[in-house]
């Protein structure tokens, strides 16, 4: 409803604005067979169903999965015609005089709340049709002239509506046309689209494109003045968002590793290359101010946020932690918690405290393909710690001697936002981890080798902290974690939905986005690594097969 009022009045405005300036540029689309048409007052009455049947058939769908389809094919209808409408703006080119009886009302509002604009293709007509559709099997009964009953008044309301389209003097019959068509690919394109995201992605493209173009077509005439130059910018920029946004959907429209890692490519230190900056840089800058908001948020209103932002141990020498892609001021302030579990001040007024560790492994999981990661921030920040406390009193004399070192390695797997992570292969999670694994015994033994001319006492050799992170830390992260430890053996089948609520109660891991047969799979391959032959079909379908 929200992005029906916003596309629908943003269209109707530009339109009566673009009729005022330039009246030769909105289309007549009558035709000869509209001068037959009868003016009819009554007809008022069911035009009028639409709004009520609109807002009815949310109340009237009975399953989940019913509403997503609605909701889906009226997102759709809605951001189609409105980018029609911009694209090809029309006005109803018959004078229509107001009714002297009871009808008037309905008339006079028509008037002051639909403007004779937005005229191809009739979402009146589109509307009708897709709801008749989509409420067709909401009643279910045993009585074949309950079901008989409830039908005929469905398709006699839709009827009713698509011919008061034209009887109220409202569209020409090609605009009828119109919304029969669109209301057609709509039906088409609902039932190939996988998932609401795709729908969103298209929604936010479409809705970007009608607010920056529109904007631009403003701002060009605010003064009186027309500067075409601004509004062909506006349209350009328009242009760019909404491909940006169209090459998005068709990633999760056809979820391909090898192509989200190639769209979404980044350095060695986990910035986003130039190349993914041009295609895709509308939706980084997004991801990066939800990321600063939504940090900041969850720091100030939700004190659990930052108390679960703890690493969890796998072992003597090594620790896991989930989080978002933290930002520079809170590095120093995270990275002494996890590595000596103490604040800055602690640390700072007891630096004698400091365990004389050999070396410091931070392993980083980058998993948010839309936003670069804080791994190099995280080195300048373990920098930092190294030089604040080589310059206070007193010093730790083995750590004066030996200061620890810290090394950084990084790893890419890139998913996308709300993507389920099942559409991953497992095969790929099973190559992170022995990869994360690999990091961790390579660097254990050059530490040893290191450390045979340093004394540590009881001390271990090496720390290593694997930070799992994503953009705003409650979805990703924390969801291959779960996986990471189920690889590992931490966690089972049984255990990891009540380890999330205790670790992670912010968490936003649904069934279908962490599915139990995904943690099946990996525990599965745990269990009998050898014999065990992994695949994926495309639509992320985990397969194992026993040799």
């Amino acid at each position: 409803m929200s992005i029906f009022y916003l596309l629908y009045n943003l269209t109707t405005f530009y339109s009566v604005s673009l009729y005022k300036l330039y009246p030769a540029q909105i289309h007549n689309l009558a035709t000869p067979f509209d001068d037959v048409i009868p003016f009819i007052p009554v007809m008022i009455v069911p035009y009028s169903w639409s709004l009520i049947l609109f807002v009815a058939s949310f109340f009237l769908v009975r399953t989940a999965a019913q509403l997503s389809i609605l909701t889906r094919r009226l997102i759709l209808a809605t951001t189609f015609a409105c980018f029609i409408f911009y694209c090809y703006p029309a006005r109803f080119s018959f004078y229509r005089v107001i009714p002297d009886d009871w009808t008037q009302f309905g008339y006079q509002f028509l008037q002051l709340v639909d403007k004779p604009f937005n005229q191809l293709p009739s979402l009146h007509v589109s509307y009708a049709i897709l709801l008749g559709v989509s409420l067709w099997d909401v009643i279910e009964s045993k009585k074949i002239w309950v079901l008989s009953t409830y039908r005929f008044l469905l398709i006699s309301i839709c009827t009713l509506i698509i011919f008061s389209t034209v009887l109220t003097y409202q569209h020409h019959l090609l605009d009828i046309l119109g919304g029969v068509m669109l209301a057609g690919v709509v039906l088409i394109l609902s039932n190939l689209i996988r998932n609401a995201l795709v729908t969103k992605c298209l929604a936010l493209g479409v809705t970007g494109f009608l607010l920056i173009a529109i904007a631009g077509f403003y701002l060009a005439n605010s003064s009186g003045i027309t500067l075409s130059i601004i509004e062909n910018l506006a349209i350009a920029i328009a242009l760019y968002w909404l491909v940006s946004f169209m090459m998005l959907a068709w990633a999760y429209q056809q979820p391909k590793y090898a192509r989200v890692k190639h769209w979404f490519q980044k350095n060695s230190s986990g910035k986003l290359t130039l190349s993914t900056w041009i295609k895709f840089a509308p939706i980084i800058i997004i991801y990066n101010v939800m990321s600063l908001a939504g940090q900041w948020y969850y720091q100030l209103f939700q004190k659990e946020y930052r108390a679960a932002i703890k690493p969890y141990s796998t072992n003597d020498t090594a620790f896991v932690v989930a989080t978002p892609r933290l930002i520079k001021a809170n590095l120093e302030s995270y990275l002494t918690y996890w590595l000596f579990n103490a604040s800055a001040l602690d640390l700072l007024s007891q630096p004698t405290q400091l365990p004389p560790v050999a070396q410091y492994q931070i392993i980083v999981v980058d998993l948010a393909a839309e936003i670069s990661s804080h791994r190099s921030k995280l080195e300048v920040a373990s920098q930092s710690i190294i030089n604040t406390h080589l310059n206070t009193q007193p010093i730790n004399a083995l750590f004066i001697s030996n200061p620890p070192s810290f090394h950084f390695d990084y790893l890419y797997l890139p998913l996308l936002d709300l993507q389920p992570l099942s559409e991953i292969a497992v095969k790929d999670y099973i190559d992170l981890f022995k990869r994360i694994d690999a990091l961790a015994d390579a660097t254990e033994t050059q530490c040893i080798v290191a450390n045979s001319e340093r004394e540590v006492g009881n001390h271990p050799n090496k720390i290593t902290l694997i930070n799992f992170h994503c953009v705003m830390g409650l979805s990703r992260s924390i969801g291959v974690q779960v996986l990471y430890l189920v690889y590992c053996g931490k966690l089972t089948a049984h255990s990891y939905r009540f380890w999330i609520e205790q670790h992670y109660p912010y968490a936003q891991l649904v069934e279908a986005y962490l599915p139990p047969s995904l943690v099946d799979a990996i525990t599965s391959y745990k269990d009998n690594p050898i014999n065990n032959h992994i695949s994926s079909s495309e639509n992320g379908v985990i397969d194992i097969e026993k040799e």
